[in-house]
C-alpha cells in the first residue's frame, strides 16, 4: 500500500511552555512517513532552543527561523512554501495530537479520494481546568461531519477546526491557495471557505487533537478584531450562496433593501423552486439581516407585521421589536 508523505506544519512564537509537548506528540504519531516543518517566528524566549534540541533527535524535523517576528499568517504561508508531502497536516504549537491523529484521518482520505481536506473533533484542555463560561478540560468540541453539512454551517460560523486539518497539498501547489493577510485573526474561516469551493471536506467523528485554552492565545487577545473579520467573511459566504441560488444583488448588508426582501419573502414561485434546507437557510439569513439592520422603527414594523412575512416566527418578530427598542443590547452578527 502506498504510504504518502505527510508534511506537518507547526508555527511557533514564544511558546516555550508548550512547544516540546506539541512536537513530541507529532514525533510519536503511529503514522511515521512524516516531515515536520517548524517555523520559529522570531521567538525571544526558549522556543528556538527547544525546537533545535528535538530536531537533533529526529531527522524528520526541519526548522525555518525568522530573524524577526513576521506574524502567524505570514509564517504559515512561508512554511507552506517549504513542504514536500502529498498531504499537509497543521497543528498549533500549544496543542497536542493524539497518537492516531494522522493515521485515522489519512486512512479515510485514501478510502475516498474525492475528499481534499479532513479534520476531527477537539478535546479541550485548559491551563486552569476551566476557561470562561463555556469550556472545561475534557469537553469535546464537535463540528459537522459531512461535506454538505460543513458547507451549510459555513453560512453561519466556521465549522472547521484549523488545528486538526489534513489536506491535499494540491490545494496550494495546483490552486495556489494560501492564508490571506487581509483576514487577520479569522484567516482560517476565509481559507476554508475558499477550499470548500474546490472539493469535498469532512470531519472525523472523534477527538484526535487536544486543544489548549489559555489567556495567552492570539484568539483570546484579539477577540473584537476576530469577530469583525468573521462578519466580513460571513457576508462573502452568504453573497456567494445567494448568487448560487440565483439571487443576485438581493442583499446590501449596509443598506438593506426591504422592498426587495419582502418580494423574496412573499413570492411563492421563489420558495417553490428551493429545497427545504435552502428555505431554512434563507430564513435564518434574513432574520440576521433584520437583527443587524440600521433602519427606522416604522420600516421594521411595517415590514414584519403588515407584509404577512411568514418566514419569521412570532418569537422572532418579538425579538426584532425588542432589538428596535433597545438596540444597545444586541450585537450584529452579520
Amino acid at each position: 500500500m502506498h504510504l504518502p508523505l505527510v508534511s506537518v506544519l507547526i508555527c511557533a512564537y514564544n511558546t516555550e511552555k508548550y512547544i516540546e509537548q506539541c512536537i513530541n506528540s507529532v514525533i510519536n504519531q503511529t503514522y511515521t512517513n512524516l516531515e515536520i516543518v517548524i517555523v520559529n517566528d522570531g521567538s525571544t524566549d526558549n522556543t528556538k532552543h527547544i525546537i533545535e534540541k528535538l530536531a537533533n533527535q529526529d531527522n524528520r524535523i526541519s526548522i525555518i527561523n525568522n530573524e524577526m517576528n513576521i506574524g502567524y499568517i505570514s509564517s504559515l504561508n512561508k512554511g507552506i512554501q517549504h513542504i514536500k508531502g502529498e498531504y499537509i497536516a497543521k497543528i498549533d504549537s500549544d496543542d497536542v495530537a493524539k497518537p492516531d491523529w494522522i493515521k485515522n484521518i489519512l486512512e479515510k482520505m485514501l478510502e475516498d479520494p474525492t475528499i481534499i481536506a479532513m479534520g476531527c473533533y477537539l478535546e479541550i484542555i485548559s491551563v486552569n481546568g476551566k476557561l470562561g463560561k463555556y469550556y472545561k478540560t475534557g469537553d469535546i468540541w464537535k463540528n459537522a461531519l459531512t461535506d454538505a453539512h460543513i458547507k451549510n454551517d459555513m453560512l453561519f460560523y466556521n465549522p472547521i477546526h484549523n488545528n486538526t486539518m489534513i489536506m491535499k497539498s494540491l490545494i496550494h501547489k495546483k490552486y495556489g491557495l494560501i492564508y490571506d493577510l487581509n483576514y487577520i485573526h479569522a484567516e482560517d474561516y476565509k481559507f476554508w471557505f475558499e477550499v470548500s469551493k474546490l472539493g469535498k471536506m469532512a470531519n472525523y467523528p472523534e477527538a484526535l487533537v487536544y486543544y489548549r485554552l489559555h489567556s495567552e492565545q492570539t484568539s483570546s487577545n484579539h477577540n473584537a478584531s476576530q469577530i469583525n473579520t468573521a462578519k466580513k467573511i460571513r457576508r462573502e459566504i452568504i453573497t456567494y450562496y445567494m448568487e448560487n441560488l440565483g439571487f443576485v444583488n438581493i442583499i446590501d448588508f449596509d443598506n438593506i433593501k426591504f422592498s426587495v426582501l419582502n418580494k423574496l419573502l412573499l413570492e411563492k414561485d421563489v420558495w417553490n423552486r428551493l429545497t427545504y434546507k435552502d428555505i431554512e437557510n434563507l430564513k435564518k439569513i434574513l432574520f440576521d439581516c433584520f437583527m443587524s439592520a440600521k433602519v427606522d422603527s416604522y420600516t421594521i414594523c411595517r415590514t414584519i407585521f403588515t407584509s404577512n412575512a411568514k418566514c419569521f416566527t412570532f418569537k422572532q418578530k418579538v425579538k426584532i421589536i425588542k432589538k428596535m427598542l433597545r438596540p444597545y443590547k444586541y450585537i450584529s452578527n452579520i
